[in-house]
């Protein structure tokens, strides 16, 4: 075994300890979890781009219970109509407390809502729904976001109790950069708003992949054919000896994840039959809440140990809704998905971080570390 593939073991058993975040990501050290104690039931995490000296102030957790309940506003409860494209969240201005806006489950589905799949996925099944996908979303228009805003994402499963998954983002429209984050495992809430200098560094990186910008999008070929072999090129040289596709499907998540209420009809069509390109894409169909979805995914690892990762479509508005992570027999469960809505809400404010003067060895003070 050559010492690439002891380091890459070594880093596949640390990405299990952290519940399995997208691996790119991790390498490269550009994001950071919103830490917890409390993991979510996830298999992919939200990152917040930040430095490596702030780690220490994300850890602030707050209980539910006195962050979100005391105003005796706090939701657990779905039972609203699934979102038809973007949703926008309804609350108080953002100040970057984690009281200004109510932690409440998302509007696709409620709380242990009936999940199925209909299992026989295959690469025709997954080339026909990119493109039934891209001509039901032809009709939809890049969300606007109105000066002082950000756009807000949440990401959600549909478990109560102490396995409920929340995480809320809020993110510079224009820049991608994150602004605050907010996660809620069970009863317990973190809230990250970030700080003038994690903004910057998020702003200093490169407009790509990982911090898809308007001006990606713009970049962008029109002819997937021409799309897909320039991610191939990225993913070889990014992941030499990897599967280029499996890289790109993973490496796609703030593409999709982010972006996506920006795309145009004619980006949208472009990306989801770039996606159609790649030959170990499958896909069939699933049910949450009786509602009709896509379920397209990728087996990164079909010869072992890996994860299938797969996207979630909206049947009907042709939309991305999610992620899933389901068993090898593509059986879904509540608890194995990520829904997410999209709207807008007030800027949040800058945040601060208290810092620690310096020490010196050997001071009556606490030394330098």
């Amino acid at each position: 075994m050559s010492t690439d593939d002891k380091d890459l073991m070594a880093l596949r058993g640390f990405r299990r300890d952290l519940d399995d975040p997208p691996e790119g990501v991790l390498v490269r050290g550009r994001y950071r979890l919103a830490g917890s104690e409390h993991r979510p039931p996830t298999r992919r995490r939200q990152w917040l781009l930040a430095s490596a000296g702030a780690a220490a102030a994300l850890t602030v957790v707050v209980g539910a219970a006195a962050a979100v309940n005391s105003a005796g506003n706090r939701t657990d409860g779905g039972g609203q109509a699934p979102a038809q494209g973007p949703a926008t969240a309804a609350g108080r201005p953002s100040t970057g407390a984690t009281a200004d806006l109510p932690v409440t489950i998302g509007t696709r589905a409620p709380l242990d809502a009936k999940v199925t799949s209909d299992g026989g996925a295959t690469h025709a099944k997954a080339v026909a729904a990119m493109d039934r996908l891209a001509n039901a979303a032809a009709g939809g228009q890049p969300l606007a976001v109105p000066a002082g805003q950000a756009l807000y994402v949440k990401t959600y499963n549909l478990v109560p109790g102490a396995e409920k998954y929340i995480h809320e983002i809020w993110m510079d429209p224009s820049t991608l950069a994150p602004l605050r984050i907010r996660r809620t495992d069970g009863d317990q809430t973190t809230d990250m708003p970030s700080t003038q200098d994690e903004i910057d560094q998020a702003t200093a990186q490169a407009p790509g992949l990982y911090r898809p910008t308007a001006d990606y999008l713009a970049s962008l070929p029109a002819d997937p054919a021409q799309l897909i072999s320039r991610w191939r090129q990225w993913a070889q040289t990014t992941y030499p000896d990897r599967p280029a596709d499996g890289m790109i499907w993973k490496d796609v998540f703030e593409l999709v994840n982010y972006s996506e209420p920006f795309w145009t009809p004619q980006q949208r069509a472009t990306i989801y039959k770039a996606f159609a390109l790649m030959p170990d894409l499958k896909a069939t169909t699933a049910k949450i809440d009786n509602r009709p979805y896509d379920l397209v995914c990728i087996d990164r690892e079909p010869n072992g140990g890996g994860t299938i990762d797969c996207d979630l479509f909206d049947s009907a508005t042709g939309r991305y809704a999610g992620t899933a992570w389901p068993e090898k027999n593509l059986a879904l469960k509540p608890g194995s998905i990520g829904l997410v809505d999209y709207g807008t809400q007030p800027r949040p404010a800058v945040g601060v971080r208290a810092s620690t003067p310096p020490k010196t060895t050997g001071s009556p003070h606490p030394g330098k570390s």
